[in-house]
């Protein structure tokens, strides 16, 4: 499902706004707790340890070093922060390690001077529209050179278009960005509901319908069309919302499975029409597109 909430994938190389960009994982907001695996908590904690300097972040540098393949020559410049200490507690031992490991890539992290410090935009109401003060300025001329931006977490991508700015007004050119994460954001209701009829847009074009011939007398014939005779065990389950369609109500789960959320399931539900409530769980079903 996430395929529809952003149409992105961990390691996979997309563009925002033209901008090859590369992340390790999806971040959960913490309202999510509830829902996640131990695995999804330990990496949205070490995202979070990552911005507090707590981590280096090396991991997910060199992943998406090795993703993006800069050229020779390009400076590796990191997000600036709200102060000048968070950005060099954050992003010191990446640097170092960089210097050391790609001698290839130019480290810019003291190409940033701070003019003072300025409010976190996490504290921000609003944040996903504030304008952030600039609190910082480039001391080395970008001119003629390519830049591949560092930064934890990718949400809106304002930040990056705002340094993009700053740097082509500096004469460079911002030709990727490496995250640790992006921020997972719930499918709406239009994809989800999509799905649960057992199509999308974004499948159409991807699954062959099952031929009228095809053999569905063994359960791997019938799990190649996405028909399981039970559910399979390794699927982390987190709950979306509620459809009303006709006289029926849908619950929809959206899940992870094999690194990847590409899983919908679907509990349909007939209504009493006097009460608007469902009449039983009946004839409950069990719907998987994997």
């Amino acid at each position: 499902m996430a395929r529809f909430a952003a149409g992105h994938q961990p390691l996979k190389v997309f563009k925002r706004k033209k901008i090859p960009c590369v992340f390790t994982d999806y971040y959960f907001p913490s309202r999510y707790n509830s829902y996640l695996s131990e695995a999804q908590k330990q990496f949205c904690q070490s995202v979070l340890d990552f911005k507090d300097g707590k981590r280096n972040g090396i991991r997910f540098l060199v992943a998406g070093i090795e993703k993006l393949k800069p050229k020779p020559g390009t400076v590796v410049m990191f997000m600036p922060c709200s102060t000048q200490r968070k950005y060099w507690k954050r992003f010191k031992t990446m640097a170092d390690y960089l210097h050391d490991e790609y001698p290839e890539l130019v480290c810019g992290i003291s190409y940033v001077r701070y003019t003072g410090d300025r409010e976190s935009l996490h504290l921000q109401k609003d944040r996903g529209n504030a304008e952030p003060e600039k609190n910082y300025f480039f001391k080395e001329d970008l001119a003629g050179k390519e830049v591949l931006v560092v930064d934890d977490i990718l949400t809106t991508g304002k930040s990056l278009q705002d340094f993009r700015k700053e740097v082509e007004a500096d004469g460079g050119k911002v030709v990727g960005a490496v995250f640790a994460a992006e921020t997972f954001r719930m499918p709406n209701t239009f994809w989800c509901y999509l799905d649960a009829l057992g199509w999308s847009e974004d499948d159409a074009g991807k699954y062959a319908p099952k031929p009228k011939d095809a053999v569905l007398d063994y359960p791997y014939q019938r799990r190649k069309w996405g028909i399981y005779d039970e559910e399979p065990e390794d699927i982390d389950w987190m709950p979306d919302r509620t459809i009303l369609h006709g006289n029926s109500m849908i619950n929809l789960w959206y899940g992870k499975r094999k690194g990847k959320y590409v899983v919908v399931r679907k509990e349909l539900l007939p209504l009493n029409p006097e009460s608007d409530e469902p009449c039983s769980d009946d004839l409950s079903e069990f719907d998987l597109r994997i």
